[in-house]
């Protein structure tokens, strides 16, 4: 599972156009980033190797970049954030998301144009479906 799947994933769930995968577009006042997570565990291989691993997972960050306005950020982030936790048996481009786990969305600020900023860091738990 790639950044661009997560990217399109959430922009179907959402129902929301501008999310981008590694960065966004910063002259814009609303949009979504996906990032892979600064922190990743081990790769859980099952014994028996890869064929034998049914579930893997993939850690990833969400940054919310979303208008000069902090409650209207805020209220998106937590948005956000509660769409994650009811995705369950999305079917995507050759993998299944059983469930999504995420944090609380925290914010990080504002950017040089004054947009206010949230990080949402959670892991997608899917399957690879066979080919």
């Amino acid at each position: 599972m790639t950044l661009l799947n997560i990217a399109d994933m959430l922009a179907d769930v959402l129902g929301f156009e501008d999310v981008y995968a590694g960065n966004i577009d910063a002259n814009k006042e609303r949009c979504l980033g996906v990032y892979n997570a600064k922190t990743n565990g081990a790769k859980r291989i099952c014994l028996g190797g890869k064929s034998c691993t049914r579930t893997l997972e993939k850690r990833f960050s969400i940054l919310i970049h979303w208008t000069d306005n902090p409650t209207t950020a805020e209220q998106k982030a937590l948005e956000v954030s509660d769409l994650l936790a009811d995705v369950k048996i999305y079917e995507g481009n050759g993998f299944t998301v059983n469930f999504i786990t995420a944090n609380e969305p925290i914010p990080v600020g504002r950017d040089e144009r004054g947009v206010c900023e949230y990080v949402i860091e959670g892991t997608i738990y899917y399957e690879r479906k066979d080919e």
